[in-house]
């Protein structure tokens, strides 16, 4: 083993004591989540952090794409975040389009406020009336990534659906291979996935091209 490693030049650091951590749920949804049970409903009711839709989504979108790490994000983000969309809304949502839009890693998610460019950062402009603001899902054999919203040609399902997007119940889904650079063999979709796609009830169209299958429905 230590050969085949050091044939592509990965260095073998020798430790003294492994230390193995207790795997444990990232507390951001318990935040913002709200549980199952009616009992524990009652009696965590206080605690669940509310955050409009358009806001979860978007939060969504970082933490799909890497951008922030659901273990660094902390109850006083949460806390901050939803006392700026109870304000305003659309600016704590073109906040975290602006984190998303700049693809860095950010370790330390409180710093997103103190950023002067993120709290200026408006994301919409007016756009022709054949266009509308869409947002997409992407399904790899191994995990979704969610898009912040995105200008795209009106098509007969969005213009016949154009009330149901404007309130953010309109999805495009798109099947692809990984989104690597490394070229992966074909295998079939992981289970926690392929149960993902299957409770989406959602009715659209679909188009199948070369390289992935797009699927545009509401939910």
């Amino acid at each position: 083993m230590q050969q085949a490693l050091a044939d592509f030049n990965i260095e073998i650091v020798p430790l003294e004591k492994l230390v193995k951590e207790n795997i444990h749920a990232a507390g951001l949804w318990r935040l913002i989540d709200p549980p199952q049970i009616n009992r524990a409903f009652a009696e965590m009711k206080e605690q669940i952090i509310t955050l409009p839709f358009e806001v979860r989504y978007q939060l969504e979108v970082c933490i799909s794409r890497e951008i922030l790490n659901e273990y660094n994000i902390t109850k006083q983000f949460v806390k901050r975040l939803a006392q700026i969309s109870s304000e305003d809304p659309v600016k704590a949502r073109n906040i975290l389009e602006y984190v998303a839009g700049q693809e860095k890693r950010i370790y330390e998610p409180m710093t997103i406020f103190d950023d002067p460019e993120a709290l200026a950062f408006s994301a919409r402009t007016d756009i022709p009336h054949y266009c509308a603001y869409s947002r997409k899902a992407t399904i790899t054999p191994s995990t979704i990534y969610f898009s912040s919203p995105t200008v795209e040609t009106t098509n007969r399902v969005l213009r016949h659906y154009a009330r149901e997007n404007l309130e953010g119940r309109f999805l495009r889904v798109q099947f692809t291979d990984e989104l690597s650079e490394v070229c992966l063999p074909p295998s079939p979709m992981t289970k926690p996935n392929r149960n993902r796609v299957e409770s989406m009830h959602v009715q659209g169209s679909s188009e199948m091209t070369s390289s992935s299958l797009v699927f545009s429905g509401l939910f």
